[in-house]
């Protein structure tokens, strides 16, 4: 599996500490007064550019899935879970265009509503130039009894708790893109997907640790671990970086009962940068193994005994 190293740059302790400070705060403001609307870092109307990252990501999920499960079709009649899908409903429906039973989506903000008319038409498009046999027809209807609230292949709840319970049904694979370090309550996150995940069910999560925030990620990916709870817990809002680790993420998953938890890093930081940042980190994060704090991103499969 390929690993990405990501170069920081000259490091600048002190500026970055305040710099990064300063947008903790501003983002907190931000989502206080005008609420998450921006899961992703372009526009929802940059039609080609949405429907390509779409691809990208099922492609990666099968990708693993298969690397995980030997299996080369893992996906026919399972009922698949995905946790945050963000905008649109473009990833659903590719997974159903690829043989999954049923897709649901859970998400806190209703945000899957936003994409335009557009989009679909474009997807439609390339579903039928990519998948000659799928029938784009009940796709379309699909998505329309989706928007109507009716029952259909695309289950969409929204829940301001994020109450997984809230599935009424069982499940066999779980996805998630780039959510789970937005979780308050990873553990709990843990605890309910075991209820709603059938037996031998799989779990395949791309988790994104680094910083967020635009400008200061490129230049100190590792700048929201520079802080103390008590700031951090001051300006955390819905939504905002857990810092949850790799290892807690495993220790975690270990404790529910989940069995061969595999954890594959995809992306870490250049070592020189590590060391220059590291002895500003907060004390947790200074004390924690190097090999665990040079980890900016990684996969997490795991399934339900």
């Amino acid at each position: 599996m390929n690993i990405k190293t990501v170069k920081a740059g000259d490091v600048k302790n002190n500026k970055y500490h305040f710099i990064g400070a300063v947008f903790i705060i501003l983002n907190y403001l931000r989502h206080r007064f005008f609420r998450y609307k921006t899961p992703r870092a372009f526009s929802v109307n940059e039609i080609e550019r949405s429907i390509d990252y779409d691809f990208k990501v099922v492609d990666s999920w099968i990708e693993y899935l298969r690397f995980y499960s030997k299996d080369e079709k893992p996906l026919t009649k399972k009922v698949v879970l995905e946790l945050g899908p963000g905008p649109d409903f473009g990833a659903g429906l590719i997974l159903l265009a690829l043989g999954a039973k049923k897709y649901i989506a859970l998400d806190v903000n209703k945000l899957a509503f936003s994409s335009p008319v557009k989009f679909y038409e474009k997807l439609f498009e390339r579903l039928k130039e990519r998948y000659t046999n799928c029938n784009i027809e009940h796709l379309k209807e699909t998505l329309s009894k989706c928007y109507k609230n009716e029952y259909a292949e695309i289950n969409y709840i929204i829940d301001k708790s994020f109450a997984i319970s809230k599935i009424k049904e069982k499940v066999d694979v779980v996805f998630s893109q780039a959510a789970f370090e937005h979780f308050t309550d990873v553990e709990k996150t843990f605890i309910e997907l075991s209820n709603v995940v059938n037996q031998g069910g799989v779990l395949v999560a791309l988790i994104d640790l680094k910083t967020h925030t635009s400008w200061i990620r490129d230049r100190d990916p590792l700048n929201i671990y520079r802080y103390c709870d008590w700031f951090w817990n001051t300006f955390k809002f819905k939504g905002s970086p857990n810092r949850v680790r790799v290892f807690e993420y495993k220790d975690m998953l270990e404790k529910k009962g989940w069995v061969d938890v595999k954890v594959e890093p995809v992306a870490v930081v250049e070592e020189e940068y590590l060391k220059k940042v590291k002895p500003r980190l907060n004390k947790k994060f200074r004390n924690m193994d190097s090999s665990e704090m040079k980890t900016l991103g990684f996969l997490l499969m795991a399934r339900k005994k």
